[in-house]
């Protein structure tokens, strides 16, 4: 009788090493004669909260608890000693310096190609806090044997990521294509609102119809992680508007409309209510700067627009104000992302890229060199930045946007990188449109960037679709993408969910 999956063999794991950590030019080494221990989490203590019995006396009820907090993962890495090379780990534990670690379990893979594997422990920011190694000398014949050393290892996080598969979702109402898609959701164990493990409700936009009749676009969302969808009309658009992006600021859903210049939003609880309670405002847009982009870091959103014109606004019912007028660049602006709502970069036309750090004012920095229009971007830190260009060109930056390199993907003919997120630092996405059939696809980094593979992996093939414009992916499961965009007829949209 089958059990349902297939259990996990010591024989079947392989270590990699990541020096300095996950990054675009960090290259992952394949370390074949370390081996991970046992992986311990202590998750704290529970206390109890008691309050005396009202049904005896010395007696007491627990009314509650208190859980400590999360300590460090922690494992032991053990290699073979080696008379003839410096010890690697060794080396680690002297320079006291952070590093990644990546177990990788597989059978039907190749053990020493980095992006293949049934499972992989990803182990961020590591230190190596102790060092030993087994007896190095031998007294007698008897005492003659391999010599071991042992690190034990403390992480700032570990996490498991493994193969996804791609379903098409909610086919049966989206009849428009798919224009952008966010998660909006905060971990909850239901004790103040519903049970949500931080990836569970997704918000996307459609295009609406125009025409006689037309529709207005749709809000499609989903509050069981992408497992089914359903819709609203956005009622304040008009049939025809085109909206630009969607995110979450506060308790509001916002859209930004590029046709009318304008911010459409409700409140968040209402979503699946009464369609009318959408408004709309256009305070604070200027005619010449039509929205394209917005990015929400949760009190504060950044929106860009055409004629280099950048808004900001902390609350939608009182519109944007206009932090940059077109000054530092007339160039239309496609797509933002901030860490904060003080850092922020822009990027657009004509390999146009912006950076403030003080949420105000904006300067242009270094082109990327390649003279192309600017999709999509992603700020990992200060210093590293990702975008992705209409000519199908990957770049990033280690220096805060003084210089740049170029990242090649695998394969050929990419024609366009629309969007790109990292939910860790180590996983990311990006969607990528090609020549050819499929138009769109999704690839993934276990590396930080530093290489790039195909989804899905293995022998299944990607749902056919003729663009994927935008992705959503979400920090508490790195093994969860959303991505939106055309299907394969040109007319229809189409919703992808990607999860092991």
């Amino acid at each position: 009788m089958s059990i349902g999956y297939n259990p996990a063999k010591k024989g079947s794991s392989r270590t990699w090493l990541i020096r300095g950590g996950a990054r675009a030019d960090h290259e992952p080494e394949f370390m074949p004669c370390w081996r991970p221990g046992a992986v311990g989490w202590p998750g704290g203590d529970v206390s109890k909260i008691e309050c005396p019995s009202p049904d005896s006396y010395n007696k007491w009820d627990e009314i509650g608890n208190i859980q400590g907090g999360d300590e460090r993962p922690t494992t032991d890495v053990q290699g073979r000693y080696a008379v003839d090379r410096e010890s690697v780990m060794l080396l680690l534990r002297r320079q006291r310096c952070a590093f990644d670690l990546q177990f990788h379990l597989g059978e039907c893979t190749n053990p020493k190609s980095f992006n293949e594997f049934s499972k992989a422990q990803i182990w961020e920011d590591a230190i190596f806090t102790d060092y030993s190694t087994d007896e190095l000398g031998a007294l007698a014949s008897g005492d003659n044997a391999e010599v071991n050393e042992t690190a034990p290892l403390s992480a700032k996080e570990f996490y498991e990521v493994l193969a996804l598969a791609f379903a098409e979702k909610a086919a049966d109402i989206v009849a428009n294509p798919v224009l952008d898609v966010v998660i909006c959701s905060t971990p909850s164990c239901g004790d103040c609102a519903d049970e949500d493990g931080g990836c569970d409700v997704v918000y996307a936009i459609d295009d609406g119809a125009s025409g006689s009749p037309g529709t207005e676009p749709d809000l499609l969302y989903s509050v069981d992680k992408g497992q089914t969808f359903a819709a609203e009309n956005i009622s304040s658009m008009a049939p025809g508007d085109t909206p630009s992006a969607v995110f979450c600021l506060g308790e509001y859903v916002v859209v930004t409309n590029n046709t009318a210049d304008a911010l459409d939003y409700k409140e968040k609880a209402n979503i699946g209510g009464v369609v009318t309670l959408w408004t709309e405002t256009v305070l604070g847009f200027v005619a010449a700067g039509s929205p394209n982009d917005g990015w929400s870091v949760g009190d504060y959103a950044f929106i860009v627009g055409d004629a280099g014109y950048i808004y900001g606004t902390s609350d939608p019912t009182t519109g944007v104000t206009v932090l940059d007028a077109g000054v530092v660049t007339t160039n239309n602006l496609a797509a933002v992302h901030a860490l904060d709502r003080h850092f922020a970069v822009a990027v657009g036309a004509a390999d146009t890229v912006l950076l403030t750090t003080n949420g105000e004012e904006w300067v242009e920095m270094t082109a990327t060199g390649g003279g192309n229009g600017l999709l999509c971007v992603w700020i990992k830190s200060r210093l590293e930045w990702w975008v992705g260009d209409d000519a199908g060109n990957l770049y990033y930056t280690l220096d805060g946007g003084v210089t740049w390199t170029e990242r090649v993907l695998p394969g050929a003919n990419w024609t366009a990188i629309n969007d790109i997120q990292f939910p860790k630092k180590s996983v990311g996405y990006l969607a990528a449109d090609k020549s050819g059939t499929p138009k769109g696809f999704i690839l993934e980094t276990f590396s930080g960037g530093e290489n790039w593979t195909l989804l899905p992996q293995g022998s299944a093939t990607f749902p056919a679709n003729d663009s994927i414009v935008a992705i959503a992916t979400c920090p508490y499961d790195p093994n969860f993408v959303v991505s939106v965009g055309t299907a394969d007829n040109g007319t229809d949209g189409i919703i992808l969910v990607g999860q092991d």
